[in-house]
């Protein structure tokens, strides 16, 4: 009986250890399965093991990942970043974009936008804030391809944001839009001066459409890209708006 016993415990212990053990194998993330970033963005994956985990991806040529778990975006695209030990595995779909839109939730007040963007980098009394604006410095960009974002405020309600981004990714740029309905060009003059606006909305039903895109040529600068984002109702030609109301009459 005391041999019975015995194996009896140590059976026990066995698997009790066994359960521990594999416990301890566990894979901990508590990040989305999906996430976005834009080129030559770093993002650290939090994950944390018990045993060392390996990390891998499947398009090095999109998105790379180091041993430490650091993915960086190096082509627009999407790649899969598969994390792994000896027991456990997850995959993570990364998503690298051209660059990052702004909000689009217009009409919050300035310290949402603090909330989402930080300290901006300048403000302009209390209807500007200016992140990145090294334009002749890439080393203060927003990010790779954005050298400056603004965001514009009318009574502290969020009306419009610009982003500025290098004239080398224009074609880039072309396929990024095609998500959105291309409306034509309308142009403005103001001092003699000869604006053409590329004009984009997010819905092919102008009556449905919530925001609207316009695109602008040679920039600063450098002669770069501009691309202002403002809201959108077609029943309200009038909309209290910084881009001229020229744009709204002709789309």
């Amino acid at each position: 009986m005391k041999k019975i016993a015995l194996l009896l415990f140590s059976l026990c212990l066995i698997c009790s250890c066994k359960r521990n053990k594999d416990d301890n194998y566990d894979i901990k993330y508590d990040g989305s399965n999906s996430i976005e970033i834009v080129l030559r963005e770093k993002l650290k994956i939090d994950a944390t093991s018990d045993e060392p985990i390996q990390y891998y991806s499947d398009n090095e040529l999109i998105a790379k990942v180091t041993a430490d778990g650091i993915i960086e975006g190096i082509n627009i695209g999407e790649a899969n970043i598969t994390l792994s030990n000896s027991q456990k595995q997850l995959t993570i779909h990364v998503v690298v974009n051209l660059f990052e839109e702004p909000t689009l939730d217009f009409g919050k007040a300035q310290d949402y936008i603090k909330g989402i963007y930080g300290e901006p980098t300048h403000t302009f009394g209390d209807s500007v804030y200016r992140y990145g604006g090294g334009e002749v410095h890439p080393d203060d960009w927003y990010s790779y391809t954005v050298w400056q974002m603004d965001f514009f405020f009318i009574d502290n309600q969020y009306v419009e944001s610009d982003v500025y981004i290098s004239k080398d990714w224009d074609l880039r740029l072309n396929e990024y839009l095609e998500q959105y309905s291309y409306r034509g060009v309308v142009s403005d003059t103001t001092n003699n001066n000869i604006t053409e606006y590329h004009v984009y909305l997010n819905d092919e039903n102008p009556e449905n459409a919530t925001m609207l895109i316009g695109k602008i040529y040679n920039v600063g600068h450098y002669k770069d890209i501009c691309l202002f984002y403002i809201p959108y109702d077609n029943n309200k030609k009038s909309n209290q708006v910084i881009r001229p109301q020229r744009i709204r009459e002709n789309i």
